[in-house]
């Protein structure tokens, strides 16, 4: 664990020192994902930015340097010098991620920033460090604006869209004039340098911004302009026209060069313009031009690359087609090899992200214990240790978390021998993870309570047992404390067909009274309530009657009926947004009578009462067994029960070996007198749908 703290400590110190280094790594990740392209206006506002600009302040800085070592202490130097230093962070700042997207310095922004952040720190006696400083900044964008420039290249179809576009801005206030596009894809097998691409682009754009003033000179003067004769299918619409074609050799039909043309409807030249137009001193159509904007050298670099054409027609318009011979543009440099991959970029890309990945995971894996994904989180059964505490364990046996609660978890008693404490484990919320129910036993004052933890061991909800109760709503005995009930059973099953998992809980009155059966959702929320004035230590659910849905068997004892034995079956969804009360359906304030299915109250043995305290446990159901075709009923009195499925009477007998053992203990209040408790076996009430029917 030392070591992990030491690791932990280096690495923030590491964060905090090359934050800046970080976030270019970050920025350069970025860019490369986006696959933002190296176009013509990132280049040009890199150059714009970083050259010319910071070439400006760069130099104002060094003048005032140079002034502090000539012994000028000037304050308005040094504020002038922070200005431009500021300004300088400004153009950084704003060119990070264009210089991020050119670079193969995973790191540059970050040195860039940190020397810039270096010369704010130093003070105006550290020329020498000052001088260092701007030198170093100097030579990496120096450095970064030529690696850019060497690698962008652009096609010839660029060059033209960009030339196009330039004009377009330039006229936009012609609207009668309409510059045609139209490109073909054999364009972009030609690329340029930068240089050449600014070279070719400035050629272009005369040609163009040329063709565009001879259409309007001919629309301004169209009256007085005669043509001497029309070129077949040319119309007398105002256009001008840009395109790229693939020439082919004749016949081999070989593509040897490209064609760029230029055409236009304007007012065209005779054959004394058309051959002399480009030569230095001949103007043509406007005052102080060189005639289409075509200069000697322009057409020296063109021949150099390919041969050119004119054909014109005055007052008809002109066609100019520029032909890029393949094998003269390859001699020339102009055609580029496709740009070489960076391995060694991708290399350090590759080591860095799987460095910063690792670092992550190790980090993730310390501390959030659940994401190491080779433990298997989910809880599959539990321990109760010294009463309060339990441990989960996932079904490869290995603990996964502990939880101890403030009182011990309720051990409810199936017999002598089986003891086990009140706990589930179900996947009530049905995505894919194992919830917890740990019912906690009564305190002195305290309700018994069902506690819901989630598979990280996090307490959700709490809920206490007999909520909804109103003290003095049920007749509480004496000595009693009416708010505390003990949770005895707890159940979970889909009780209401909706595809999710439901809570039934059973509590009761501590002083053996009211009772309450109320069905949670996975949230802790109430969603229906029953009352019984009595206990009811047997519940199960089952289809009873066979058709197809399950229904709640209680067996118990009814207080308010003489404390005589009972058994109901009730249908749950009767419950759902309720509250109800069970027989005699009037002992409880407020709560609607309950419809089971079928209530049957048992006879007594004798038809005395005696003290409740002493004859209550008597009567109270000693076991309850639902088989194939019928229903096992057993009373601490010694009868045993047969009944069939609907509740009805099959047969009793009598087995004195639990009573006898139960009286040779405790002090019985009477005799028993088999002949006159024959009569009784069969006196039976039956309640149905809340009617009492004999």
């Amino acid at each position: 664990m030392v070591w992990l703290i030491i690791i932990l400590i280096v690495l923030s110190i590491l964060a905090v020192t090359y934050r800046f280094h970080i976030y270019s790594f970050f920025i350069y990740l970025f860019v490369r994902f986006e696959h933002k392209p190296k176009d013509f206006q990132l280049l040009s506002s890199l150059r714009e930015s970083l050259v010319h600009e910071r070439k400006k302040k760069i130099a104002g800085l060094e003048m005032i340097l140079s002034s502090w070592e000539r012994g000028d202490e000037i304050k308005s130097q040094f504020e002038y010098f922070e200005e431009l230093l500021n300004q300088l962070k400004e153009l950084v700042r704003e060119e990070r991620r264009n210089l991020m997207t050119v670079t193969k310095d995973v790191f540059l922004w970050g040195k860039l920033w940190t020397g810039m952040r270096r010369i704010e720190k130093k003070g105006r006696n550290e020329k020498r460090e000052l001088r260092y400083e701007l030198k170093r900044i100097q030579d990496l964008i120096d450095e970064v604006v030529e690696s850019a420039t060497e690698q962008f290249s652009f096609t010839l179809n660029q060059v033209v869209s960009e030339s196009v576009k330039i004009v377009r801005v330039e006229k936009s206030h012609v609207k009668n004039i309409e510059i045609r596009e139209q490109l073909d894809d054999i364009g972009n097998s030609i690329r340029f340098s930068y240089d050449k691409f600014k070279d070719w682009q400035r050629i272009l754009t005369n040609l163009i911004r040329n063709a565009v003033e001879a259409v309007e000179t001919k629309l301004s003067s169209r009256v007085g302009v005669a043509a001497d004769f029309s070129l077949r299918g040319r119309d007398e619409n105002l256009w001008v026209k840009v395109y790229t074609m693939p020439r082919l050799s004749v016949p081999a039909q070989i593509l040897t060069s490209v064609s760029v043309c230029i055409e236009d409807t304007g007012i065209g030249m005779d054959e004394a313009t058309r051959t002399s137009f480009y030569k230095r001193g001949f103007t043509s159509g406007k005052e102080g031009g060189l005639g289409l904007g075509v200069s000697e050298e322009s057409v020296q670099l063109i021949n150099k690359y390919g041969s050119w054409q004119v054909e014109s027609q005055k007052g008809v318009g002109t066609k100019i087609t520029i032909h890029i011979d393949k094998e003269k543009a390859r001699k020339g440099e102009l055609i580029l090899p496709p740009p070489k991959p960076f391995f060694r970029t991708r290399l350090a890309f590759g080591l860095y992200f799987i460095l910063l990945m690792l670092i992550g995971l190790t980090l993730l894996f310390i501390f959030n214990k659940y994401s190491r994904f080779w433990v298997d989180w989910n809880p599959a059964y539990v321990e109760v240790k010294q009463g309060r505490q339990i441990f989960l364990y996932n079904s490869k046996d290995q603990q996964l978390w502990m939880h101890e609660f403030e009182r011990p978890v309720f051990i409810r008693v199936e017999t002598p021998d089986v003891k086990m404490p009140l706990v589930k484990i179900e996947d009530l919320d049905q995505d894919g993870w194992n919830e917890i129910l740990v019912i906690v036993d009564i305190g002195v004052q305290t309700t018994a309570q069902l506690f819901y933890l989630d598979h990280k061991g996090n307490v959700k909800w709490v809920f206490s047992a007999g909520e909804g109760f109103e003290e003095g709503s049920g007749g509480q005995r004496e000595n009693t404390n009416p708010e505390i009930f003990n949770i005895e059973n707890l159940l979970v099953d889909n009780f209401i067909d909706d595809g999710k998992k439901e809570i039934l809980i059973y509590s009761r009155q501590n002083a053996f009274f009211q009772s309450q059966i109320a069905i949670l959702d996975n949230r802790g929320h109430v969603m229906g309530e029953y009352w019984h004035p009595g206990a009811i230590p047997y519940i199960i659910y089952t289809d009873l009657d066979g058709d197809g849905k399950k229904e709640l068997v209680c067996s118990g004892i009814n207080n308010r009926l003489n404390w005589r034995p009972i058994i109901f079956s009730l249908d749950i969804k009767e419950l759902m947004g309720n509250k109800m009360q069970g027989p005699p359906y009037n002992i409880f304030v407020n709560l609607k009578p309950a419809k089971e299915k079928k209530y049957v109250v048992l006879p007594q043995i004798k038809d005395v009462a005696w003290d409740w305290v002493q004859v209550s446990p008597l009567h109270t159901p000693f076991y309850m067994d639902i088989r194939s075709d019928q229903i096992f009923l057993i009373l601490p009195d010694g009868r045993h029960y047969l009944l069939t499925k609907d509740l009805k009477y099959s047969s009793c007998s009598l087995s004195l070996a639990r009573f006898v053992s139960w009286r040779e203990i405790t002090a019985f209040p009477f005799e028993v007198n088999l002949e006159k408790d024959n009569l009784n076996w069969s006196d039976f009430e039956v309640y149905e749908n809340g009617v009492r029917l004999k």
